[in-house]
């Protein structure tokens, strides 16, 4: 008897991504009349990260833990992380609580990139709180780090036994039944092999002779090793790149089936039903006639996310017209490619809409005025016909230098006014059995390390050029550049879209704008603190528990800091909007009580000394224009 199949998708991945490949593999299935079940654990995840009653859940179990800080002399090394996360989450608890539902409802509106990122932060507020209970772990929309290596077996198999800093494990148990059934664990990317683990252990645990494989793109590329040597006594490993992949290992029928099948793309965190196009499926006529037969399906947007060429694009382009469908849609384009106006007249009039830039120097051997002058034509083509240019710019490739890159930045920066949003900040990674593998010393490459012992699924491995990179400094190096691109207004390099192994870069805030001319602070004008800004007594220095933050290194034993840190009762401004603070003296408390409610900058002043007046007013000015005090109109005024 063949047993009925259960597809899990498990976390962790962006839940604004819907799974379009898995879909179309199970609708194809289906039509040959198997029973196939399909559960999306990573949604259902990250709706249990977000739900309001849990949420409250979780302040209400940390409520003894923050009455008991405040009683505690001192915080070890070993705790000031989770202390710092503590406090966080308690100035946040007010606008998380009140605001959560409202910012998930935002993830799912066309709306501005603004609203749409504001709302981005509050969620990433309610992750770190989630993820609180299990640091060292840090968990982002789409990233994880934990202590273990997604590259080690022995790592890997330990993260399932882990009970303390495995956050996937409470959630997973509560999905796996006791019923006899056929069982496909769905892989897209390396942020869900732990999960993977853990489910099949879990699984493993009811019912001992389970069948369990794993399939999906992540056995395409970094996975592949992983096929001919399938981990915790798997069925079979699979490799997906196109729906037919699958359909071969499970069913006589072998027409493809393509679509959202009975996925409800309402429940995502996206107003749009996106379709990640993978270059085998251009040449595919069942594809297009699927886009044909889908016209009603209202918000479809299709992205050709690999390394794409000109060529490529201007293929597809035809493909769309020849199958008469119009839907808008967009490239990541290849770095060494640039774009005519008349090119872009062309693609724009097939449903263009968006260029993404993988962008990544120049090369040694280029004409540097030239690479500069394709790029600015590029930029100008696209602007002139009103479309959005995002960029990705990747530090380290192998044909490039250091110098060169530096310059590069410098040229990125000057005309920066091109660019509509950086979405990335990419560390260049040489990975096993990729053509820059297979071809080192046509790409310059002098050097790659010898294969870590500790690691049996090592996918990347440190390198050196002839053009003088050194792997093991990108990251410093990036560090020191990344903050000369960083526009807050643009909302540039998103923390929750960087690579996994990236999240080092971006623990300091972005840089802010140049601030306008300072403002003169008339005698009338009417003024009150920010409502977003509220005054707090904490126990410790955040400002010394910030500073003794270190990132999780999956793989390397956690680094803490020296020495503990004492208790001190300090005095912060809180600002819930930015999520910032300031430490603020006995003074500052003064002048700000006197602005809980609307007063004037007159009345303000004559509440103090008259030698310290100019004093007054300077520090007025600093919190006026730092946003902390702000104009009141038509308010009833204080005395």
């Amino acid at each position: 008897m063949t047993l009925p199949i259960k597809v899990i998708y498990p976390p962790l991945k962006d839940p604004s991504e819907i799974p379009f490949l898995l879909t179309s593999c199970i609708s194809s299935v289906q039509a040959s009349y198997t029973e196939i079940e399909f559960v999306d654990a990573n949604l259902l995840f990250w709706n249990d990260v977000v739900d309001s009653d849990a949420v409250k859940e979780r302040y209400q179990q940390l409520e003894s833990e923050w009455d008991h800080l405040h009683v505690r002399n001192e915080i070890q090394p070993e705790d000031q992380e989770y202390v710092r996360g503590l406090i966080r989450a308690f100035l946040r608890r007010d606008l998380i609580e009140k605001n959560l539902p409202e910012a998930v409802q935002a993830m799912k509106t066309k709306c501005g990139v603004r609203e749409r990122e504001e709302a981005r932060n509050l969620i990433r507020y309610a992750i770190e709180l989630f993820q609180l209970p299990y640091l060292p772990t840090q968990l982002a929309m789409n990233d994880i780090n934990l202590l273990y290596s997604t590259e080690s077996t022995a790592q890997l198999e330990k993260s399932v036994t882990d009970e303390k800093t495995n956050p996937f494990k409470p959630f997973l148990k509560s999905i796996i039944e006791t019923e006899e059934r056929e069982w496909i664990i769905w892989i897209e990317s390396d942020q869900q092999i732990v999960s993977a683990y853990t489910l099949s252990a879990l699984i493993r645990e009811k019912n001992t002779n389970a069948s369990i494989s794993w399939a999906g793109p992540f056995f395409s590329d970094f996975g592949r090793a992983l096929i001919s040597n399938p981990p915790m006594n798997l069925a079979q490993v699979i490799a997906v790149r196109h729906p037919q992949d699958f359909i071969l290992h499970q069913s006589s029928k072998h027409d493809v089936s393509w679509g959202f099948g009975e996925l409800e793309s309402a429940e995502y965190w996206t107003p749009y039903r996106d379709v990640r196009v993978q270059k085998n499926w251009m040449q595919d006529d069942s594809f297009f006639s699927w886009l044909t037969e889908s016209k009603h399906l209202a918000d479809k947007r299709l992205y050709l996310y690999e390394p794409t060429t000109l060529k490529e694009a201007l293929h597809f382009g035809e493909r769309l017209e020849k199958s008469h469908t119009e839907v808008p849609w967009g490239i990541y384009l290849k770095f060494d490619q640039s774009l005519k106006e008349d090119e872009l007249i062309w693609l724009k009039s097939r449903g263009l809409r968006w260029v993404h830039w993988e962008i990544k120097g120049w090369l040694e051997s280029d004409n540097v005025e030239q690479v500069k002058q394709k790029m600015l034509q590029t930029w100008q083509a696209c602007r002139s016909q009103q479309l959005p240019v995002y960029h990705s710019v990747v530090l380290g490739y192998p044909l490039t230098s250091p110098k060169g890159f530096t310059e590069f930045i410098s040229f990125l920066k000057e005309h920066s006014e091109w660019t509509d949003r950086y979405i990335r900040f990419k560390i260049f990674r040489l990975y096993e059995g990729s053509s820059f593998w297979n071809k080192s010393k046509e790409y310059g490459i002098e050097r790659i390390a010898e294969k870590n012992p500790e690691k049996d699924l090592q996918r990347s491995y440190p390198f050196r050029t002839e053009t003088g990179w050194d792997s093991k400094h990108f990251l410093s190096f990036a560090s020191s550049l990344v903050g000369e691109l960083q526009h807050k207004e643009r909302y540039d390099f998103p923390r929750d879209v960087l690579a996994v192994d990236d999240t080092e870069l971006f623990l300091d805030p972005p840089r802010k704008a140049d601030s306008e001319a300072e403002p003169v602070l008339k005698q009338d004008l009417v003024v009150s603190l920010s409502p977003s800004c509220k005054m707090y007594t904490l126990p410790y220095s955040l400002s010394e528990l910030e500073k003794s933050m270190q990132p999780t290194v999956p793989g390397k034993e956690k680094e803490y800091a020296s020495v503990a840190i004492e208790r001190k009762e300090t005095r912060i401004l809180y600002d819930c909007k930015k999520d910032s603070f300031i430490t603020i003296s006995p003074a500052i408390v003064t002048v700000l009580t006197q602005c809980k409610n609307p007063i004037t900058i007159g009345n303000l002043l004559n509440k103090f000394p008259e030698k310290q007046e100019a004093s007054v007013r300077k520090l007025l000015l600093k919190l006026y224009t730092g946003g902390i005090l702000v104009e009141e109109t038509g308010a009833t005024i204080s005395s």
